[in-house]
């Protein structure tokens, strides 16, 4: 026997078993579960609004916040497939409909507001902005345990996975906080609330790779 042999022989002996991330579907099941007792305390400790469960029976609030869970729920899975190396980066596009769909929502709830309200719809309140800072309180904790299950990412795509990362939890929060802050107009919806969530997944782009880094996964 060479000294290669015996070489090879004597890592292999030492080699431990490596063991295999779960499926995308599992892992998205599991994280949607933590958010969802997450948000479920939250609403809890702050309250559901009173006329939250009320607003949500005109067609157009109740399109728009099942549109953001449904973007926050399509981009986890998103997130846990493009973390896999070897998937298909495209996997990224798949919360783009639902994106649309949110967005077509909140637009359809400014203008039917505005033929019965008139000019009082597009009026802004001070008050309202404390919802963005609700969201990303609520989001930034949950993106940063989100990016730790997918920490293998952050050396071959730091970037995706961060946006899509930042993107579910922000789009959950969302959710969550229009449970507590209810009353708002449609347009304070589309300013503070989607704003805060484009603000945030914007920034996760923009600093994925320090994100990563911080976390002690990152390309060097």
């Amino acid at each position: 026997m060479t000294d290669t042999d015996r070489l090879i022989d004597h890592l292999a002996s030492r080699g431990t078993r490596v063991r295999p991330l779960a499926s995308p579907l599992r892992r998205t099941l599991l994280w949607l579960t933590l958010a969802a007792l997450v948000l479920t305390a939250i609403v809890a400790v702050g309250g559901l609004h009173p006329g939250a469960l009320q607003a949500l029976r005109a067609p157009a609030p109740r399109l728009e916040w099942i549109a953001s869970v449904l973007v926050g729920v399509l981009a986890a899975y998103a997130t846990f497939q493009v973390s896999v190396p070897g998937r298909s980066p495209r996997w990224a596009l798949l919360p783009l409909p639902a994106l649309a769909l949110w967005l077509g929502g909140m637009g359809w709830g400014c203008l039917q507001e505005v033929a019965r309200l008139g000019p009082a719809a597009l009026a802004l309140h001070a008050g309202s902005a404390e919802c963005a800072q609700a969201i990303a309180l609520t989001s930034l904790p949950l993106s940063l345990v989100m990016l730790l299950l997918v920490r293998h990412a952050g050396v071959v795509r730091p970037a995706i996975t961060a946006t899509l990362a930042t993107l579910s939890t922000a789009a959950l929060a969302s959710a969550g906080v229009g449970l507590i802050h209810a009353g708002e107009t449609m347009l304070m919806v589309l300013l503070f609330h989607f704003g805060m969530v484009a603000v945030l997944s914007g920034l996760s782009l923009v600093f994925s790779r320090r994100l990563f880094a911080w976390i002690g996964y990152a390309p060097r």
